[in-house]
């Protein structure tokens, strides 16, 4: 792995890294039935990719942030498993091949007033060795806002968030290999929250 970090003007930072990763006697999951997880090894596998993470000062007060991951993950070489015939070069199971993730949160000092939107976004994602299955790639987008104030050694603060704003329909979670073709669950629809928190510091 190597990787460099910079920062501009002390108002952007940048975190780059590329990586390469070789791996023998990987152990990879086999089946699962019924919440039972079996696991063998399948060989060579091979991970290579990039991440780049950004964080940014912008005008009235706004801070920006983005995160990037590329990851190219392979099997090397052939092998025979729960889902059948595994050919090198097959992609690995519950791993995207892109990951973005990007939020702006703004802040007004005087009144402790904050606000985020964040986006994420994953590529589609591989439900088994084989290939045969595959989730969706998805994009979501999340929005919070609340208060804070300070009196006295007490800290209390107040929000609301809502998560998956534009109510996607995606899945949520792959389980890998899983027998019957019971490979995704899904994702909740749009939720709520809202809190209110109180620290004291002594």
């Amino acid at each position: 792995e190597t990787g460099v970090k910079a920062l501009f003007a002390s108002s952007l930072q940048v975190n780059f890294a590329l990586y390469d990763v070789q791996t023998r006697d990987e152990i990879v999951v086999d089946t699962n039935v019924g919440g039972r997880t079996t696991f063998k090894n399948a060989g060579r596998t091979h991970r290579s990719g990039a991440e780049l993470g950004a964080s940014a000062t912008l005008p009235y007060d706004i801070q920006a942030t983005l995160a990037w991951t590329l990851l190219e993950a392979t099997f090397e070489d052939s092998f025979t498993g729960g889902s059948g015939f595994v050919a090198a070069g097959n992609v690995l199971p519950g791993v995207p091949r892109n990951s973005v993730y990007g939020a702006l949160r703004w802040s007004h000092v005087p009144s402790g007033f904050n606000a985020l939107f964040e986006a994420q976004y994953r590529s589609r994602i591989a439900a088994d060795d084989a290939n045969t299955q595959f989730a969706d790639a998805y994009a979501i987008a999340n929005l919070a806002a609340g208060f804070a104030q300070t009196a006295g050694g007490w800290r209390l603060s107040e929000f609301a968030r809502v998560d998956n704003l534009f109510d996607k329909a995606y899945v949520g979670s792959v389980i890998v290999n899983a027998s019957g073709g019971q490979f995704f669950e899904p994702s909740p629809g749009r939720n709520y929250m809202v809190g209110v928190q109180a620290r004291h510091g002594f």
